[in-house]
């Protein structure tokens, strides 16, 4: 059996692990104008793998409305008084009907010469992100999704990353409480719990998110009327695919007069008890006259 090619230099060993996390790469000289491409940087923006590409035509394959951004960063990258690195996401000009447009992202450095005053070789490496695009707008079209959603619910609303940072509170919370985002954001919203039970709710809430275990807790809220009302609160991770927490979904629901109702309840049945407690004493003492009167009747006169 053949052994299978080792690269002999750290340019080959490069490439080959360029080549193996599917990134192209990309050699620009500034002086002369001339670049060259590797043949997945070709793919990535839909060229064919034996055509010549420019500067222009590279500048002519970035979508139209990203080109002045891409310019403005390679500018930046070039200049010897900018920082001589170049990273960027834009989208190209290759588009497949009926599919979402094709993004990359690209990375460089420029090597100037010994006074720094002139880009002599711009080199880097870009990789087709278009799958991760389609990801991250599938993720934040569920998320606009919640978000209407929550706010249309008659609960208040909030949602937290995956480590309990709130970012998030519904239209009803703010109605509620009179705060604002930034007045509540993070851990902030402890600001309108009560005093007396503040802690044990922090404790018992911290200990869903670091178990990604979902929560269940009552506990009052102060309105911004400065009164306060019960609320069975409830929150639930949201996961990816791989079941990693990605951010929580939490409720908060006015349970105040179903409160009261069953303290009412309470006294109503404790009182039926009195009532019937004291009812049953009186019975047994009418039966024992009525016992005492019978056998009173029964005894022979003298």
């Amino acid at each position: 059996m053949l052994a299978s090619p080792t690269p002999n230099s750290t340019f080959e060993r490069l490439q080959t692990a360029v080549d193996a996390a599917g990134m192209g790469t990309w050699d620009f000289n500034p002086l002369t104008g001339s670049l060259v491409w590797s043949d997945r940087c070709k793919e990535i923006f839909g060229f064919s793998l034996t055509e010549d590409v420019t500067y222009t035509g590279f500048v002519e394959a970035v979508h139209p409305d990203d080109r002045a951004t891409v310019q403005a960063a390679i500018d930046q990258a070039l200049a010897p008084t900018g920082s001589g690195t170049y990273a960027i996401e834009y989208r190209t000009c290759w588009h497949v009907p009926g599919q979402p447009a094709h993004w990359a992202h690209a990375t460089g450095r420029a090597f100037f010469d010994e006074s720094r005053t002139q880009a002599q070789r711009f080199i880097g490496t870009i990789a087709d992100i278009t799958a991760q695009k389609a990801s991250q707008e599938l993720l934040r079209q569920r998320e606009a999704d919640l978000v209407t959603m929550a706010d249309s619910i008659a609960q208040l609303a909030w949602i937290a990353n995956a480590d309990g940072h709130i970012t998030w509170y519904n239209q009803r919370w703010y109605d509620y409480t009179g705060t604002t985002l930034a007045q509540m954001q993070g851990w902030g919203w402890q600001q309108v719990h009560h005093p007396e039970y503040v802690h044990g709710v922090v404790e018992r809430l911290r200990r869903a998110f670091a178990t990604g275990e979902a929560w269940e807790d009552t506990f009052p809220l102060r309105g911004q009327d400065g009164l306060y009302r019960w609320f069975l609160s409830r929150a639930v991770p949201l996961r990816d695919a791989q079941g990693q927490v990605l951010r929580w979904f939490g409720t908060n629901t006015d349970v105040t007069e179903m409160r009261e109702l069953q303290t009412r309840l309470t006294q109503a049945y404790e009182d039926l008890e009195v009532k019937v407690t004291f009812r049953t004493l009186a019975l047994e003492h009418e039966v024992q006259s009525l016992r005492a009167q019978v056998a009173g009747a029964g005894r022979p006169l003298a």
